[in-house]
């Protein structure tokens, strides 16, 4: 790397070609996770693995799943002597130096979990405000503080002056560090110091005008890096020069004079540093010199916490964390297999213009299209690192975009509200002349030959250009060789002119020939039929057929009588049943999105391995049949929270060397901490067996909830205890008989790398007094003595109490039948108002559909909603809505037959079975009750209250089910609470047409 010329981040070519897309997304930890204080001021990882939080209200450590705070507490010795924590250093015996602002530092001893004081040099004392801690490479600590620099010998408990009186770090330290020959360099605010192993005081180094020096740390080439209060990061090289790079400089515009408060450093170079307000920085020191942010942005949860970053470390497994003003921020800054483009980049000229991916397409030259809502189009290339916005007029503007197609002229058709046609160098749109009914919404496009073929939701239309020819296909219930429904999902040629149709009711092979279509259906009787009939993203790859449905993906294979599948499912560890996409990779796998998740299957697919958060995988839902890949094999789908993109060699062959260790990290007993030492060999717990619990976790911190726990205790468990995920994981244990046991913990990894890490911890339960074996003798000769003359007693008593008995079984049994009765009416009534309850209204619901399939008539039902009713909870209260539901219910109760059925189907909400009754009686009844509950008046405490209905009714038709009947009533209600209330609406087609839509959704 040469300093001579800094050059700026865009003068090199970035190898990757989604360089400036690719951003690491952080987790934060903040007050509403538990933190003592919003602002964190320190970081460290702890020689246990646990992470330690310092703020300016307390201290916290961190195992992945729970936080434990430490606080000054008053006249506690033992605890902080100041919330406000500064500086954080691990000690190698499991402790922690803590450097506070007001108070001193201390040192925490993990066995008694307790704070204990450092005693200050001889006549200087180390001050009360901590600066900086450093390792002295002795298992000791090197101290900058407000009275200058000093170190604590670990192995005496002492603290010792390394300056000598009226220097020029006696007025105080900021910065500092010791190198591994043992030479220590300190910062203040005269600049930069040093001392060498053979010199008795700190000389300071000649340096340009720097400033004040608040960070010191030597990079993995030797080169030696100082921050400063305002004049930016210098660079001392191994000849002993000092340079400044100029995208490092003060006035640099990744830097604006903002003070470097530390650095942290990567394997392979990378520099991290941390800026009071300016985010964090990373200074990539291999290769070319690259300088690149990190921050806050307002709209992206998963960037930076804040801005404002008072340390940076990271940990074992290669995992960044920031301490900033709003939380303690970590990543994986390596992860490149998996990230999401979304419209709150850190470079705004990146970012999409909306977050939810509705269609995508990779172009001939792969350019990546990307269809948002409301008529919105993106287009990414990243080899000019682009992304071009488009935004269609007219009436295409309230229009999700999620068809395109490209022609082989490169003119790009997007279905929109129709079709628009448009052109690749100037994004010009213009409209298409097939003369679609209506402009539908066009939802798939695809061409088979020289047919263009349109999906849309009032079925599939075909265009012959040359003819200009327009043909329509439809359902037609009862002909198979109709399309398998109206709602044309996605449509696929694979090549041989006869392409695939995916529908909400099956797969469709269109045959253009002959106009008909052979459709495949999921049938409960035949195992190798579609598991579901909703089908969405289709593939031929491999010699099969790959579709995508709403009971997991089918593999179909051709056989002389049709396709054969194949189902792969959540029980074969598929992420979720409800596919959205299927996608190959160049290596013939499959990767399938679900609603919450990702998952990969092997050519054969006989092997499922699944995505999880610890892979970079974020919690977004994703779209349908939204896939697409780029010329270099990188897999994309679209999303609710924007573009993934996902490499798939990366991903499945990335996978850390680094183990993370699974041990205790808080035992408690009666509520008690218990001393406990946490390095292996030392491991063992001792306790008397009450109350006991462990809290054990895995210190990796990438996805630390999806980790699954478990524990087994030898000796007393005869199998593994499973936790649910979502509670920290804990060991309980009470009244343990007293022995020596093997605690067994037990952590499940799951991911396409999914591993098991477990470890043993030795248990060792003092024996209670009743527990000795003389003990046990007396008592057990004492207990001999004592049957042989209790047998005599217990035999009179017995012969009395069987004659009692008698007497009383039979009393009890004619108070069970009493409580019986009592129960079936409980369970069919609904309390408040006296009448049915829903289940029981489903029940006759279910007996008058029986009915009317036997005799041949009908029967029919009203859902009544009382209006405006939140106003009379809010105005006179709960009790006076009671009060109100039952005056209400009583009228509609008394005003029908008795043959018919009155509910409480929920709230203020009724439902009436009309049985063996028409649309036009049912009708009829349902007006005159709500005529009269109208003019009641209904009075409470003195109150005169008046309430109206609004009512759906429909009758059942054919075998229709209940629950549909139900819900044409309730859309009827809703119907007439839109046209203004107090009103009876009937159930008509469109009731119908919104009830067949909601069951293709």
């Amino acid at each position: 790397m040469a300093f001579g010329v800094a050059r700026p981040v865009s003068a090199a070519a970035p190898a990757d070609a989604w360089e400036g897309w690719r951003t690491a997304r952080f987790l934060t930890l903040d007050a509403t996770s538990g933190l003592p204080h919003a602002t964190t001021t320190a970081i460290v990882q702890g020689s246990d693995g646990l992470m330690w939080i310092g703020s300016r209200g307390g201290l916290a450590r961190y195992d992945g799943q729970r936080l434990k705070v430490f606080r000054q507490v008053s006249r506690d010795r033992t605890s902080l002597p100041d919330n406000y924590i500064r500086a954080l250093l691990p000690l190698s015996n499991g402790g922690m130096l803590v450097g506070t602002n007001v108070g001193g530092a201390v040192r925490f001893d993990p066995v008694s979990n307790a704070f204990v004081a450092l005693q200050g040099a001889a006549g200087v004392g180390i001050g009360t405000r901590i600066l900086a801690l450093a390792s002295d490479g002795q298992d000791g600590a090197l101290i900058a503080s407000d009275h200058g620099v000093f170190r604590y010998d670990a192995r005496h408990n002492r603290v010792v002056s390394l300056i000598e009186p009226g220097s020029d770090l006696a007025g105080g330290a900021f910065a500092v560090f010791r190198d591994a020959d043992g030479t220590i360099f300190a910062g203040g605010d005269k600049g930069l110091f040093v001392r060498r192993p053979q010199d008795r005081a700190f000389s300071r180094v000649a340096t340009p005008e720097i400033g004040d020096v608040w960070a010191i740390q030597r990079g993995r080439f030797g080169r030696l890096w100082i921050g400063t209060g305002a004049h930016g990061i210098f660079v001392q090289l191994s000849d002993g020069r000092f340079v400044q790079p100029r995208l490092l400089s003060g006035d640099a515009p990744l830097i604006g004079h903002r003070t470097i408060r530390a650095f942290a450093t990567e394997p392979d170079g990378t520099l991290w540093a941390a800026t009071d307000g300016m985010g964090l920085l990373r200074i990539s020191t291999r290769g070319p010199f690259t300088v690149s942010a990190m921050r806050n942005i307002p709209a992206n949860p998963a960037s930076l916490g804040g801005d404002t970053v008072r340390d940076v470390t990271i940990d074992r497994t290669g995992r960044l964390w920031a301490a900033t003003d709003v939380g303690a921020s970590h990543t994986d800054p390596t992860l490149d297999s998996i990230f999401t483009v979304t419209n709150a980049m850190p470079d705004p000229r990146r970012s999409l213009a909306d977050r939810n991916v509705r269609g995508l397409m990779v172009d001939s030259r792969d350019r990546i299209w990307i269809g948002l809502s409301n008529g919105m189009i993106d287009r990414i290339d990243r080899a000019g690192g682009t992304v071009r916005h488009l935004r269609l007029s007219g009436e295409q503007s309230g229009q999700d975009v999620k068809a395109f197609l490209e022609l082989p002229d490169g003119t790009v058709l997007v279905g929109a509200r129709g079709i628009v046609a448009i052109d690749p160098a100037t994004l010009t749109p213009r409209p298409v002349a097939v003369p679609l009914p209506d402009d539908l919404p066009v939802i798939s496009l695809a061409r088979s030959g020289d047919l263009l073929l349109i999906g849309t939701y009032k079925g599939l239309f075909v265009w012959q250009a040359r003819t200009r020819q327009l043909r329509q296909y439809r359902h037609a219930d009862g002909d198979p060789t109709t399309i398998a429904n109206n709602e044309v999902i996605n449509i696929v040629d694979p090549g041989d002119g006869r392409p695939w149709i995916a529908t909400p009711g099956g797969l469709s092979r269109f045959d253009p020939a002959t106009g008909r279509f052979v459709v495949y259906r999921n049938d409960p009787a035949d195992p190798a039929s579609l598991p579901q009939n909703y089908t969405g993203s289709i593939v031929p790859s491999g010699g099969a057929l790959w579709v995508g449905t709403y009971g997991g993906v089918a593999c179909g294979t051709a056989t002389p009588g049709g396709l054969r599948f194949r189902a792969i499912t959540e029980a074969q560890g598929l992420a979720n049943d409800n596919v959205a996409a299927v996608l190959p990779d160049r290596r013939g796998r499959v990767w399938t999105t679900g609603a919450t998740g990702i998952s990969v299957l092997d050519p054969q697919g006989r092997r499922v391995r699944v995505v999880s958060r610890r892979d970079g995988l974020p919690s977004d839902a994703y779209n349908q049949r939204v896939a697409a890949m780029t010329r270099d094999g990188d897999l994309l789908f679209g999303g609710t929270g924007g573009l993934l993109v996902l490499r798939p060699d990366r991903m499945l062959a990335a996978q850390s060397g680094r183990s993370p260790t699974l041990a205790p990290t808080d035992i408690e007993q009666d509520g008690h901490t218990l001393p406990f030492n946490p390095f292996p060999g030392q491991q063992a717990i001792r306790s008397d067996g009450h109350a006991l619990r462990v809290a054990f976790a895995l210190t990796d911190y990438a996805a630390p909830q999806e980790v699954h726990y478990r524990y087994r205790l030898h000796g007393f468990d005869t199998d593994w205890v499973d936790l649910p995920d979502s509670v920290p994981a804990t060991a309980i244990y009470t009244n343990l008989p007293g022995g020596e046991y093997v605690l067994q913990l037990q952590a499940q990894i799951p991911g396409v790398h999914p591993r098991t890490v477990t470890t043993s911890v030795d248990l060792i339960v003092a024996r209670a007094w009743h527990e000795l074996w003389f003990v046990r003798l007396a008592m057990a000769i004492v207990g001999l003595a004592g049957v042989f003359g209790i047998v005599h007693v217990r035999t009179m008593v017995l012969r009395q109490r069987t004659r009692a008995l008698e007497r009383m079984v039979e009393q009890r049994t004619g108070e069970l039948r009493s409580a019986n009765v009592t129960l079936s009416q409980l369970a069919s009534t609904d309390p408040l108002t006296g009448l049915a309850n829903r289940r029981t209204l489903l029940a006759r619901l279910e007996a008058a559909r029986e009915t009317a399939m036997r005799s041949g008539g009908g029967y029919a039902v009203a859902m009544l909603d009382i209006d405006h009713f939140k106003r009379v909870n809010d105005g006179y209260g709960h009790h006076t809505g009671d009060i109100v539901v039952q005056a209400v219910a009583a009228r509609v109760a008394g005003g029908v037959r008795a043959v018919d059925c009155v509910a409480r189907y929920g709230g203020e909400e009724l439902a009436i079975l009309f049985a063996d009754s028409g649309l036009g009686d049912a009708a009829t009844i349902t007006e005159r009750l709500r005529q009269a509950v109208a003019r009641a008046v209904i009075e409470v405490d003195g109150v005169e209250i008046r309430v109206t209905i609004s009512g759906g009714v429909a009758a059942a038709t054919g075998d229709e089910l209940p629950a549909a009947v139900l819900h044409r009533a309730d859309l009827a209600m809703y119907r007439a609470k839109r046209a203004g209330r107090d009103r009876i609406e009937l159930a008509d087609d469109r009731d119908v047409t919104a009830l067949e839509q909601a069951a293709v959704l």
